[in-house]
């Protein structure tokens, strides 16, 4: 009977560390304020437990980004997950802020080699991608994140391909998305790091509750076999229900409103709701923004109807600070006249034919095929699905 009431009693303390588990996989929210602001200086506020869907459903519009904040960083606290996206947006505003040049290069087929100790031929057959270092702007300051990416790029010089980036560089992608984990926490948006799980699992959950399954089996008869059954029942129960993420802190719910609000702007931007004056100074700013919350396409094709219509009305003066952005030799390779507008040569110049849909297209996939660029060194580095050093469930796919 004793082995009975250890089996019951390993069942009852399981519930309750589930319990526990999920709650604080619950996010924070402050008490009588306003979803998405902080308390003032000097003040104190309740917090409460509560799913993410309790505030996220009807969150009003925002149209700047949260508290001043990066795309790479925007882009962890919105979903709890620091991936490759986030890096690449990152890149994207390096940039749009003049640290970097984006240029489309023609490929090159089996001619020359990666830099960097790993080298592979390069064999591609579709538009590359060089980006070039630039002169820091004078009026903008790096994150440690992002001079450790810039480091990183450049490591063998001041220009480098997409296609030339090697397993080396999967090193500092894999150390940009740690960076960006560590600043979440430190920031005060997470207790701890927001892709780890605590308790025991895998092989130490089913070692420990196998071996006791096993100890009460043997001493207690048809009652330790009932007790055994329930203890491994716990652990099944444990591991299903038990384990999860860590919930966001009250700062850190309030700085995901914001997110949210943010990008229910981007999502739902509509071109006639845009001065043509403001389209010439938010596009760029805002494109790697569109690029962490997944609507780039949206946004870009916002911004096409906007160049269309200003084309339509005589306005002369638009330009969307697209001088980042090279794309000429990728309008070559891929038979699209089209995107000779993104070589800073004036939108409203080269767009005069073009019908609405048209000039979105050519934007969107313009800025999916850079995308796309930087996403497939990605997929060529080995061992990224185990990146080690406190990054449990890091996602690198794009």
């Amino acid at each position: 009977m004793f082995m009975l009431v250890a089996g019951l009693l390993v069942t009852a303390l399981t519930i309750v560390a589930i319990i526990r588990s999920r709650r604080e996989g619950l996010d924070e929210i402050y008490e009588g304020v306003t979803p998405g602001q902080l308390p003032r200086a000097g003040e104190e506020a309740d917090t409460r437990r509560v799913p993410e869907t309790a505030y996220s459903k009807d969150v009003a519009v925002q149209f700047t980004p949260p508290g001043g904040l990066r795309p790479g960083l925007v882009g962890t606290v919105y979903d709890g997950v620091a991936e490759s996206r986030d890096v690449t947006a990152t890149i994207v505003d390096l940039a749009v802020r003049g640290y970097v040049k984006i240029t489309a290069v023609e490929p090159e087929e089996d001619a020359g080699e990666a830099r960097g100790p790993s080298r592979k031929p390069l064999g591609r057959k579709k538009a590359d991608w060089e980006v070039t270092a630039q002169d820091p702007p004078a009026d903008d300051e790096l994150s440690v994140m992002e001079a450790h990416l810039l480091n990183g790029m450049f490591a063998y010089g001041p220009s480098v391909r997409i296609s030339q980036l090697t397993s080396d560089f999967g090193s500092v992608m894999r150390e940009a998305v740690q960076a960006l984990y560590t600043e979440a926490v430190h920031r005060g948006w997470y207790r701890r790091h927001p892709r780890t799980k605590r308790g025991l699992s895998g092989f130490g959950l089913w070692g420990l509750a196998g071996g006791a399954a096993i100890v009460m089996l043997v001493a207690g008869g048809w009652a330790g076999a009932v007790a055994g059954v329930l203890t491994l029942g716990s652990a099944a129960a444990w591991q299903k229900l038990g384990r999860v993420l860590p919930g966001r802190t009250a700062t850190g719910t309030a700085v995901r409103i914001q997110a949210l609000a943010f990008e229910e702007y981007l999502r739902t931007a509509e071109a006639d709701q845009i001065k043509f004056e403001e389209a010439a100074d938010i596009f760029s700013r805002y494109l790697p923004y569109a690029i962490v919350f997944g609507v780039a396409d949206h946004w870009a094709k916002v911004f096409g109807e906007i160049a269309s219509q200003a084309k339509l009305e005589g306005y002369d003066d638009l330009d969307f600070g697209l001088d980042w952005i090279d794309m000429v030799i990728l309008a070559d390779l891929l038979d699209l006249p089209q995107l000779a507008f993104l070589a800073g040569e004036g939108l409203t110049e080269l767009i005069g034919g073009l019908d609405v849909s048209g000039v979105a297209d050519v934007v969107s996939g313009g800025l999916g095929a850079f995308s796309d660029g930087v996403g497939s060194f990605v997929d060529s580095v080995d061992g990224l699905d185990t990146l080690g050093d406190g990054c449990d469930g890091c996602d690198l796919d794009f």
